[in-house]
């Protein structure tokens, strides 16, 4: 934590206070649930400070000792809380945050090597960011509970958090419908298959998710992380089959797709290009 406050208080790497997190990591437990946060925040820094390598490292073994812990499991918590229902909930947000974070690490990278999604979770979802931090923690929510939503006999209420969890889901189950670079035969595909689950996504949002800023002027972050990750997957499955002109300078990116082999008919190219200017106007107009 000194180290990723340092960054954020000079703006720079500290060598003498990386050389001490990686003595605290060896320090700890190899069977610490504390571990996998800890691992799990050091490669953070790591990555955003372009240590990717290492940053995956960490994050590979912090999967490692996550999965081997059974932290996706939902009775997990529960066994590691000592009855602290604020610490239970603490465990459930660390496995969740690992799971969005390689996420995003595979989506910067452009590799889908999305190795915590693959796991099949158990673990309930978190509660509100107030919540939490008022120490008030509800009787928390499954995955199950969320993905059948719409069928509910009543309105059932899911945090930010929850949904942020479910744009990724829908994020990565979308890009996996289409190959890394596309042709003019995929285009029909990513209209119908993955701008489906795109849609889904969005459609099914309460009005109350919908906007990333109260009147009060208050973000809330977690949604606009969601928002932002929905809109950016749809930039990158719509752009590469759209007539939106690629500079060599993208290259210096890893984020940077490949351009198209070929291009798809006019009307559908109409369609692509059109479709990635969407999320930047419903974000602005939030």
């Amino acid at each position: 934590m000194r180290l990723i406050g340092n960054i954020y208080a000079t703006q720079e790497w500290s060598i003498s206070l990386k050389g001490q997190a990686e003595e605290g990591l060896l320090q700890l437990s190899p069977d610490s649930p504390v571990l996998v946060q800890s691992r799990l925040l050091y490669s953070i820094g790591l990555f955003w400070n372009n240590f990717k390598d290492e940053a995956k490292h960490q994050m590979d073994c912090a999967t490692e000792v996550a999965e081997r812990l059974g932290m996706h499991k939902s009775d997990f918590s529960r066994q590691y809380s000592a009855g602290e229902p604020v610490l239970e909930e603490s465990w459930r947000r660390t496995w969740w945050m690992l799971f969005i974070i390689d996420a995003y690490y595979a989506g910067t990278l452009g590799t889908m090597n999305f190795r915590v999604g693959n796991i099949e979770a158990t673990v309930e979802l978190p509660c509100e960011e107030s919540e939490y931090e008022s120490e008030a923690i509800p009787l928390p929510k499954t995955l199950e509970d969320f993905d059948s939503r719409e069928f509910a006999p009543e309105s059932v209420t899911f945090s930010s958090f929850a949904y942020l969890i479910s744009a990724v889901r829908c994020a990565a189950l979308a890009i996996s419908t289409v190959p890394k670079v596309a042709s003019k035969e995929d285009s029909a595909q990513v209209i119908h298959s993955a701008d489906s689950i795109i849609d889904a996504w969005s459609l099914l949002l309460p009005k109350e998710r919908r906007n990333v800023m109260s009147k009060t002027g208050q973000v809330d972050e977690l949604m606009f992380q969601a928002h932002l990750l929905i809109g950016v997957a749809s930039i990158g499955l719509h752009r590469p089959l759209s007539d939106l002109r690629f500079n060599p300078v993208e290259d210096v990116s890893s984020c940077a797709r490949e351009p198209p082999v070929d291009n798809p008919s006019s009307d559908l190219m109409n369609v692509h290009t059109t479709i990635p200017s969407h999320p930047f106007h419903d974000l602005h107009g939030q």
